[in-house]
């Protein structure tokens, strides 16, 4: 018999996933359970499977469970869980919240339940993520034993890389993603404004990001960030650094903070790979601040 897993928050993280093990058809889905019975039957309609639930007594014994509720949910969730002890005997449940380990899971740590975290990690969207797209997505999980073996094949059914940790500094690790992801997405639309600004069309300003975007990604694929940097500040061109300060200061004044920060971090990456001499680091940093 195929194994099950219910869904208690069915927003657009879980049902992605939902939406890949429907399609290669490696586990069924079960109850679903969101907030509004409203917004449950509008979940199961878009999969396409499952079966609404209007509360957790509702929701029948399933394999996993996973809790796809927002991140400073998911405890309160485990918690309502904690009195379905008779149907969660011998399950595995977890969560996708990436700033969280197993410590929000801990109302369900009784001995008879599996409990792990996994964070695919990529921008997951039900409505456009498919297999060839997930295909070797970083799916950071802990958990204990039975959990990561329970577990394993439903996330590398549906072509994820596994990626197992212990005890991680889960505050420093979501920093650190959501620096990747969502905040090189914002630089790159600040730097398409500023293009706009400088004069470049729209549609012009929107194929050089990209375009530049493609290639730099490319090199960070194929040498890495510190082999990679190119540029003024890898050159030791305070002059250069200055100019930039000073255009964004008369287009953009409250973006030459933003402008600096970053500068500093290319610093600090060139200053590791011993690009720059120490008169030259004096410099930048009375243009950059320490």
């Amino acid at each position: 018999m195929k194994q099950k897993v219910n869904i208690i928050g069915c927003g657009r993280a879980a049902s992605s996933l939902a939406r890949l093990w429907t399609q290669t058809g490696s586990v069924s889905i079960g109850s679903i359970l969101n907030r509004g019975e409203t917004s449950t039957q509008r979940s199961v309609a878009k999969l396409g499977a499952g079966t609404p639930a209007r509360s957790l007594n509702e929701m029948e014994p399933a394999d996993f469970w996973l809790i796809g509720a927002n991140d400073d949910q998911v405890e309160a969730v485990a918690r309502s869980m904690s009195a379905l002890a008779s149907k969660l005997n011998g399950s595995v449940v977890f969560h996708l919240a990436g700033r969280f380990g197993l410590e929000v899971l801990e109302p369900l740590n009784n001995g008879t339940v599996s409990l792990a975290a996994l964070h695919p990690v990529r921008s997951l969207s039900d409505t456009a993520l498919s297999l060839e797209d997930f295909a070797d997505t970083a799916c950071v999980v802990e958990g204990s034993d039975a959990a990561l073996n329970a577990l394993k094949p439903l996330v590398t059914s549906i072509g994820g890389a596994w990626l197992p940790v212990d005890s991680i500094d889960r505050g420093l690790y979501h920093a650190s993603v959501s620096i990747i992801s969502n905040i090189t997405k914002a630089v790159a639309w600040k730097a398409q404004k500023w293009q706009q600004n400088a004069g470049l069309p729209e549609e012009t300003a929107r194929v050089v990001t990209h375009q530049l975007l493609q290639s730099t990604m490319n090199d960070l694929f194929r040498s890495g960030a510190q082999q990679s940097i190119t540029g003024p500040i890898v050159r030791g061109d305070t002059s250069t650094i200055a100019a930039h300060m000073d255009a964004i200061g008369r287009t953009h004044p409250g973006d030459v903070e933003v402008y600096r920060v970053l500068a500093r971090t290319v610093l600090e990456l060139a200053q590791e790979r011993g690009d720059l001499d120490e008169k030259t680091l004096a410099r930048f940093a009375a243009l950059l601040g320490s």
